[in-house]
């Protein structure tokens, strides 16, 4: 059942309702119900058009990147005091053709990445890995913390949450490992750290924002067409749906 859940947690994305929506036109218009199959085209059309053109996906997703600047704080911590840097999970393969850096995925090695970075500007920082296995094995946080090694990080530095399955998980995981006054930096995509900074907030932590692997940049980058469809801006608008439907979630 958790592999079950594990899979289907990204099932769900803005393509499958649209060809949901277009099976249910099909289907209605098929049984003779041609106004609500001609509602039904109709939504999915505005749909398409809202999800995969420029416009709502880059707005809503630079809202949610906007939140929290990168990291840049220096010396600012005592050096007897131990600083938590948590890398949260996202993912992974165990592929053992693969050095432990490419099990972890694009996403992760960006935020191990960020990670490392800070890391190196904290004396006596740590950094914590997350995450769990959906199939009993090797663990994403010890494939993290093996990827972090491979990456020049001593083991020492290293600490693992081996249960968490989700970002909620992850904060309760950490207030029952740690003391929540711990002076604690969560590394995460942007688009994903203002649901992340609220859940850590939740268990009594006082977080610092460290995001990474931006979606929306503003440099001088080549934007083509704003209003042709493309695949990119419905995976775009996967993200943000994800995180405005969880953050509509925990409010509820």
């Amino acid at each position: 059942m958790a592999h079950f859940l594990y899979n289907l947690k990204g099932e769900f994305t803005v393509l499958n309702l649209l060809v949901l929506l277009l099976l249910f036109a099909f289907i209605f218009y098929r049984y003779k119900k041609r106004k609500t199959a001609i509602i039904l085209l109709s939504v999915t059309v505005v749909l398409f058009l809202c999800s995969s053109t420029a416009y709502l996906p880059t707005y809503l997703a630079g809202r949610l990147e906007s939140k929290y600047l990168p990291y840049t704080q220096q010396n600012n911590f005592n050096d007897s005091e131990k600083v938590l840097i948590h890398v949260l999970g996202s993912g992974y393969v165990l592929d053992k053709r693969l050095p432990a850096n490419a099990q972890i995925g694009w996403c992760a090695l960006g935020r191990l990445a960020e990670a490392i970075r800070i890391h190196r500007m904290i004396k006596n920082s740590v950094i914590i890995c997350s995450g769990y296995s959906p199939l009993g094995l090797e663990t994403q946080a010890q494939v993290t913390k093996r990827a972090a090694i491979v990456l020049g990080v001593a083991a020492d530095k290293l600490e693992t949450l081996n249960l968490p399955s989700t970002t909620k998980e992850e904060a309760s995981e950490l207030a029952g490992h740690y003391s929540k006054k711990s002076t604690l930096i969560i590394v995460t995509d942007a688009i994903h750290m203002p649901r992340a900074i609220k859940l850590f907030q939740a268990q009594g932590f006082n977080p610092i924002a460290a995001p990474t692997n931006y979606k929306m940049n503003e440099g001088p980058v080549q934007d083509g067409i704003q209003w042709w469809p493309s695949l990119d801006r419905i995976g775009l608008m996967n993200y943000v749906l994800h995180e405005y439907l969880s953050n509509l979630k925990a409010a509820l």
